[in-house]
C-alpha cells in the first residue's frame, strides 16, 4: 500500500469566490363618490412595538378591498398649504408655501411632529429671513444640519418674480431660518438635488434659465459657466444623479441632457427625447430603481420608463393610467411600487378630477386603481412617504378651484390582509444611524414571517408635482434568524449622500416602520466590496500530527471578516473569527478542502 494511504493526510485547499445575493382595481367603498363626501375623521397614533408615537392606524372600518386598494383617512386640517414639503432626518415634516389663510407666500413655515398626531403636533413659525420662499426649491443638506432653500418670490406680497436669495432652516431647535449667500442667478421654479460630493446642484427657474450653479459645502456658490441651458425650459427640470455620477435630466418639453457639474461644468445634449404625450411641466416622475425612472401624467394618461443605465437613454411605454393626471404626484412606496395621486384633465381646473389613487407595479408594468380621497389635489398639492410607510397627501390652491389647508393619509395595500385586518408588521429592533457606501452592516429584526426584502427609500422633498430627491434601492442581505447581514449600496451614484428610510419587508410584502439613517459622502464612488483570501496551497500532514495554519483574509473596505471551511480532514477545525485551522488529522487520505472568508454578505 502506498505510504500516504497508511500514514499521510494530504489536503488540498481551494479558496472559493461566491457572491451571496438575496431574493430579493376597485375604489374604497367606505368613501362616497358623486355626492357629498364624508366629514373628516380622526386618526390614532398606534403602536407596533417599534415607534408607537409615529405609527398611524385607521380608525374607520377597514374595507374588504383594502389589501388591493388601500384606504384613506378623513380630511384633517393643516396650518397652511403644504406646497413645499420635506421629510426631516428626525421624522418631522417641514412644509411651507402659503399664509395660514391660504394666500400664496412663503411668509410662514410649519414643523409637524407625527408624535403629536395627524391633526396636532404642529409648530407654525413666522419667516424672519426676509425672503418670500414661495415657488423655491428645497433639499435637506446631507450633513443633516439644515434644509437649503434656493430662490423664491421677490416679495412677501406675491408678484411672481424671482429672487437670488438662499436660506437655511436649521434642523435644531428653535428651527430658525437664516438668509445666507446670494446665488449667481435669481431662481423661481428651480430644481435642487444633492451631488455625490455633498454639494447642491441648482438648475433652472425663471431668472436662471441660462446657467446652473452649485452650492459648495462651505455655502458659497459656483456658477457653471461651461453649461448653457438657455435652450431648455426652466420650470422645475426633472434632474437625477445618473449611474455615472453626472446629472441626468429632462425639461418639460422632453429634451434630455447629461451635465458634469465639476469645475465650470459641461453639458451633453442627448438624442433621446420624451414625446409630447409623455412630457409636460405638470407630469411627475420617480426613480423606482437605480437608473430607471417612471414618468407619467402631464399631456396624457400615458406612462413611460426612462432607462439611463446605458450610453443613451431608452424610453419604453408601460401601461397607461385610468385617466389623465395634470399636476398629479408620483410617490415611491416602501415596497418599490409607485403611487399616483391628484390631477385632472385640464391644468388646475375641476375637469375630470382624479379622486382615486393608482399604484404602478414595476414588475408587471400594470396600474391598480386604489382607494378614493376627498379633496381636489391639483396645483400646489403634494404627496410624501412617511416613515410608518403611509403617504401624506395634501394641499392644492393658491390659486386653485379649492383652497386646501388640509391633508389626507393614505394607508397602502401592503398594510392590510385579505381578511380585512391590519397586517402584522416586521420590526427593526436595531440598525445603524450612519452608513458608508460599500460597507456591510447589521440590522436586527423580529417578524412573524420571514424577512425577505430590505430597501432604502430617499427621504422626500416634494413640490409642484415632483419629488426632488426620492429614489428606491433594494439591498443585498443574508438573514440569520432575524439578524440581517446587509450590503450597503456598492455604488455611490445609486445612493447619493443624505438621508434614507430603511424598511424591512416580510414574505407577505408587509413593511416595517422605517429607521432613518444617513449615507455619508463616499471617498470612493465605486469601492471594491468582496473580501480576498490568500490560497495557502496544498498541505501534507502526518496523521495525528498537530496542525496550525493561519488563513489570511482581507477586506477592501475594512469590514469584519469570518471564516468557514468544508471538507476538512477529521480532527481539524477552523476558528471562524480568527481564521486559524488547527487540530490533528486522524484519518489518512486525500481531502478536497474549500475555505471561504466573508464580510457577512460577500464571500
Amino acid at each position: 500500500m502506498p505510504y500516504f494511504a497508511e500514514r499521510l493526510t494530504r489536503w488540498s485547499l481551494l479558496t472559493a469566490a461566491v457572491l451571496l445575493v438575496s431574493c430579493g382595481g376597485s375604489q374604497d367603498a367606505s368613501q362616497g363618490r358623486g355626492g357629498e363626501r364624508p366629514k373628516a375623521r380622526a386618526l390614532s397614533a398606534g403602536g407596533n412595538g417599534e415607534s408607537a408615537s409615529m405609527t398611524f392606524t385607521p380608525t374607520d372600518p377597514i374595507p374588504a378591498s383594502a389589501h388591493i386598494t388601500g384606504m384613506f383617512s378623513g380630511v384633517v386640517n393643516w396650518p397652511l398649504i403644504p406646497l413645499h414639503t420635506v421629510l426631516l432626518p428626525d421624522g418631522r415634516l417641514l412644509s411651507y408655501g402659503s399664509s395660514p389663510t391660504g394666500m400664496q407666500t412663503g411668509s410662514h413655515y410649519d414643523l409637524w411632529d407625527p408624535a403629536g398626531g395627524l391633526e396636532a403636533g404642529h409648530t407654525t413659525l413666522d419667516n424672519s429671513g426676509g425672503t418670500d420662499l414661495f415657488c423655491s426649491s428645497q433639499v435637506v443638506l446631507p450633513d443633516g444640519s439644515s434644509v437649503f432653500i434656493a430662490g423664491g418670490d421677490t416679495s412677501v406680497l406675491p408678484d411672481n418674480n424671482p429672487n437670488n436669495n438662499s436660506n437655511l432652516i436649521s434642523l435644531t431647535y428653535p428651527n430658525a431660518i437664516t438668509r445666507t449667500a446670494d446665488m449667481n442667478r435669481a431662481r423661481w421654479y428651480s430644481s435642487s438635488i444633492t451631488l455625490l460630493n455633498g454639494e447642491t446642484y441648482i438648475q433652472g427657474g425663471s431668472g436662471g434659465q441660462d446657467m446652473p450653479e452649485v452650492r459648495t459645502t462651505t455655502g458659497s456658490f459656483r456658477a457653471l459657466t461651461g453649461v448653457n441651458t438657455s435652450a431648455l425650459d426652466g420650470a422645475f427640470p426633472r434632474n437625477f444623479v445618473a449611474p455615472d455620477g453626472r446629472v441626468f435630466g429632462y425639461d418639460s418639453n422632453g429634451k434630455m441632457y447629461l451635465i458634469d457639474p465639476a469645475n465650470a461644468g459641461s453639458i451633453t445634449m442627448l438624442s433621446s427625447t420624451l414625446n409630447s404625450a409623455n412630457s409636460g411641466s405638470d407630469a411627475s416622475a420617480a426613480m423606482f430603481q437605480p437608473g430607471r425612472i417612471l414618468q407619467f401624467g402631464g399631456n396624457s394618461n400615458g406612462a413611460v420608463v426612462i432607462d439611463i443605465r446605458g450610453t443613451n437613454p431608452t424610453v419604453t411605454a408601460t401601461n397607461s393610467m385610468s385617466k389623465q393626471r395634470r399636476l398629479g404626484t408620483a410617490t415611491l412606496l416602501a415596497d418599490g411600487k409607485v403611487l399616483a395621486t391628484g390631477g385632472s384633465a385640464t391644468w388646475n381646473e375641476a375637469d375630470n378630477v382624479s379622486y382615486d389613487a393608482e399604484i404602478w407595479n414595476p414588475t408587471t408594468g400594470t396600474w391598480t386603481l386604489g382607494a378614493s380621497y376627498q379633496k381636489m389635489r391639483l396645483y400646489h398639492s403634494m404627496a410624501i412617504l412617511l416613515p410608518d410607510a403611509t403617504v401624506l397627501v395634501g394641499g392644492g390652491g393658491a390659486p386653485g378651484p379649492q383652497t386646501n389647508l388640509n391633508a389626507e393619509l393614505f394607508f397602502p395595500p401592503y398594510l392590510f390582509t385579505a381578511s380585512g385586518t391590519l397586517a402584522a408588521r416586521p420590526t427593526i429592533t436595531s440598525a445603524p444611524t450612519v452608513l458608508d457606501v460599500g460597507k456591510t452592516f447589521t440590522v436586527n429584526t423580529t417578524s412573524a414571517a420571514a424577512v425577505t426584502r430590505l430597501a432604502l427609500v430617499k427621504t422626500g422633498s416634494v413640490t409642484h408635482s415632483f419629488n426632488l430627491e426620492q429614489r428606491f434601492i433594494d439591498l443585498t442581505f443574508v438573514n440569520n434568524g432575524g439578524v440581517l447581514s446587509v450590503q450597503a449600496p456598492a455604488r455611490a451614484a445609486d445612493a447619493p449622500p443624505g438621508f434614507y428610510m430603511l424598511f424591512v419587508l416580510d414574505s407577505a410584502g408587509v413593511p416595517s416602520v422605517a429607521k432613518i439613517l444617513r449615507i455619508n459622502v463616499a471617498s470612493d464612488p465605486t469601492p471594491a466590496i468582496t473580501p480576498a483570501l490568500t490560497n495557502p496551497g496544498d498541505q501534507d500532514t502526518e496523521a495525528a500530527a498537530a496542525v496550525s495554519l493561519q488563513l489570511a483574509g482581507s477586506d477592501p473596505n475594512g469590514d469584519a471578516l469570518t471564516y468557514a471551511a468544508t471538507g476538512l480532514p477529521v480532527g481539524l477545525s477552523l476558528n471562524p473569527a480568527a481564521g486559524l485551522l488547527s487540530g490533528s488529522p486522524t484519518a489518512p487520505g486525500n481531502y478536497n478542502v474549500v475555505v471561504t472568508v466573508s464580510d457577512g454578505v460577500n464571500s
